[in-house]
C-alpha cells in the first residue's frame, strides 16, 4: 500500500517528477510479486477519467493530468466521478455559490494486475471535514 500526497502548487514539473518516482515504485514492488495498491491525493487527474462534468474555471488552480499510457497495460487506475472528490480552497464553501464553484476529480487509486477491484465510491460529505471527500475501494486479492 502506498499512500500518497503529490504535489500540488507547481509548475507541473514536480507532479511529473513525483508521478514517474511513483511509477518506478509501483513496477518494482509489482515485479516481487507484490499486491500493490497506490491511493490518495494525486493532485492530477487520470486520462482515462471523464471529469466533464467539473470544468476548470479561468483563473483557478489546474490540476493536470496522469497520462496512463506512460504506465504498462499491468495496472488499473480508478477513479469514481459521479462526486468531485475535491473543491476549491480559494474561498469559504459554507455559504458559496455552489453550483459555480470549482471541483476537481484528483483523488484516487493505482492497481496492480493480481488485484481484482471490486468498487470505487467516493462518499458525498460534502466537504464536512476537509477539502475533500473520501473515496472508498473494495478489492480481492487474486490467488496466483
Amino acid at each position: 500500500m502506498v499512500n500518497l500526497h503529490l504535489e500540488a502548487y507547481d509548475d507541473g514539473e514536480g507532479k511529473k517528477a513525483q508521478t514517474e518516482m511513483l511509477k518506478e515504485v509501483l513496477q518494482e514492488e509489482a515485479d516481487k510479486g507484490n499486491y500493490v495498491i497506490a491511493g490518495g491525493d494525486f493532485n492530477q487527474t487520470f486520462s482515462g477519467t471523464d471529469d466533464s462534468m467539473y470544468p476548470e474555471y479561468e483563473g483557478k488552480w489546474h490540476c493536470g493530468e496522469v497520462d496512463q499510457s506512460e504506465f504498462s497495460s499491468d495496472w488499473q487506475f480508478e477513479m469514481d466521478n459521479s462526486v468531485p472528490t475535491c473543491r476549491s480552497l480559494d474561498q469559504a464553501y459554507a455559504g458559496a455559490d455552489q453550483t459555480n464553484f470549482q471541483y476537481y476529480m484528483i483523488d484516487g487509486f493505482i492497481v496492480s494486475k493480481n488485484v481484482s477491484v471490486s468498487s470505487v465510491k467516493t462518499q458525498s460529505k460534502s466537504f464536512a471535514n476537509s477539502d475533500h471527500n473520501p473515496v472508498v475501494m473494495q478489492v480481492k486479492l487474486n490467488a496466483d
